[in-house]
């Protein structure tokens, strides 16, 4: 009798035990597929998604000097969240000084270092759907604030990077 009720015990300690790994294994499965179908989602975004440079004018001043890039959203997702891009700014000032900066998103308007969204259009035209989103087919233009100077007669860089990782760069020049 007490071997019958310790086998009764046995089993039972078995059969919950392994009920409680199975509940585990099923528990990381399901993180992992919840993981992969994230994955997929961003991967899809990011080949979805594409930017390119149209033009970049810059104007020496007194004071500050204004960088305007313009870049198209070729791709086939709208973007937003300006406030979550990069702007990196890579130039030699007037004295040879080499300068890499990275630009804060001012939306009230922009300062010295700061970056700002001048306007968004599509073929030409003031933005009229979804203002304040950068929707396929329409451009974008980006306004900063370099001082001291960007040097005559130098080449530099801008690279601009949205939150899904898509980046794209331009040059300028005084």
């Amino acid at each position: 009798m007490e071997t019958a009720l310790i086998s009764i015990i046995c089993i039972a300690l078995m059969i919950f035990g392994g009920m409680t790994m199975a509940q585990g294994f099923m528990t990381s499965v399901d993180a992992s597929t919840t993981g992969l179908i994230e994955i997929g989602q961003r991967t899809e975004t990011i080949v979805r998604t594409e930017l390119i440079p149209i033009s970049t004018n810059m104007s020496l001043m007194a004071g500050a000097d204004p960088v305007d890039i313009v870049l198209k959203n070729t791709g086939q997702t709208k973007m937003a969240d300006f406030e979550k891009w990069d702007v990196i700014v890579q130039y030699y000032d007037n004295s040879g000084e080499y300068h890499v900066e990275w630009l804060p998103y001012a939306p009230g308007g922009a300062g010295t270092y700061e970056w700002e969204v001048g306007w968004i259009r599509l073929d030409g035209a003031a933005e009229i759907f979804e203002p304040n989103v950068l929707n396929p087919g329409e451009e974008i233009m980006i306004r900063t604030w370099l001082d001291p100077s960007v040097g005559s007669g130098t080449t530099n860089m801008v690279v601009i990077s949205t939150p899904s990782g898509i980046s794209c760069s331009t040059y300028f020049s005084p």
